[in-house]
């Protein structure tokens, strides 16, 4: 019921080249400060633009911000779903644009993807980012149900980072999407911060006024009632350390959840989510992963 994997083969040895070219670029970009040098621009540069049809600028509020896309695929399966990612950038940065290269990745396996914009600090702090992707799923259910003729009942909630911390925290703490008539079929986490250290400098200005630390720490939420769960981390993350992981996977067993953790060997916390960019898995290994995780529930 529960597994742990150490995947070593997380990267071809052809992609690491790629993925070294593409460090040494991300290296340049910090030290020139050239925007042009955006290593996510030169990465989405590179994705093949297939497999999917986009609808871009959903807008589910009145910020700016609070704006989604959606990649419809161009095929679908028995077992395609309905993904929500929320990418990471530790609350305060972030492009759902920079994420083509999932929303790319994901279609072509044949689910659909909703990628939404949400506040960020220090325009506004917990709870406003997570309420915005609540409302993004909100937002996206009509469109989605348009394009499948199906009305959006199950979705699986994915996040990086930051990103994993939100979805992480909707799937354990059910109050969230109380009343939106949605269920959540899985959770997929990479490299998130789930015993989230309150304390620590830059993590405190964005939940200041947060009293109980465990209302905003995923592991000390999940109840039996948690969404089956995938955890993807790199062996080598020095941003967010990997016992997080350890101690989330831990949570889950406590409460019987159905879990499975994949350890990526050699990889660090960019790289557990570029490699799902096809230029950096030539074999598609890091969608295929997801996919065949999804396949099995």
């Amino acid at each position: 019921m529960y597994m742990i994997k150490k995947d070593s083969s997380a990267i071809s040895s052809r992609s690491m080249i790629f993925l070294r070219r593409f460090m040494l670029l991300l290296g340049l970009s910090v030290l020139s400060g050239c925007a042009a040098l955006k290593p996510v621009n030169l990465l989405n540069a590179v994705v093949p633009s297939s497999g999917y049809t986009l609808r871009s600028d959903v807008v589910y509020g009145e910020d700016e911000r609070q704006r989604l896309d959606i990649y419809f695929p161009d095929s679908t399966g028995p077992r395609s779903r309905t993904i929500v990612f929320v990418y990471g950038g530790a609350w305060r940065e972030g492009s759902r644009a920079d994420y083509e290269f999932v929303g790319q990745a994901l279609a072509e396996a044949g689910h659909t993807v909703v990628i939404p914009d949400y506040r960020l600090y220090p325009s506004v702090v917990f709870p406003a980012f997570i309420d915005d992707v609540v409302d993004a799923i909100a937002a996206a259910k009509l469109p989605v149900e348009q394009w499948s003729g199906d009305a959006l009942a199950e979705l699986v909630l994915m996040g990086h980072s930051s990103g994993a911390h939100t979805v992480a925290l909707l799937a354990s703490d059910e109050r969230w999407l109380e009343g939106s008539g949605i269920n959540l079929s899985a959770l997929i986490a990479i490299s998130g911060p789930y015993d989230l250290p309150l304390e620590n400098p830059e993590v405190a200005p964005v939940f200041r006024g947060v009293g109980d630390a465990d209302e905003v720490r995923p592991v000390a939420l999940v109840a039996d009632n948690h969404p089956p769960t995938l955890l993807i981390h790199g062996e080598e993350d020095e941003r967010v350390l990997p016992f997080h992981t350890r101690h989330y996977a831990a949570a889950l067993e406590a409460e019987e959840i159905r879990y499975e953790v994949q350890w990526l060997e050699g990889t660090g916390h960019v790289a557990a989510i570029a490699g799902l960019a096809a230029p950096l898995d030539r074999s598609n290994r890091n969608r295929d992963r997801i996919s065949k995780y999804l396949d099995g529930l």
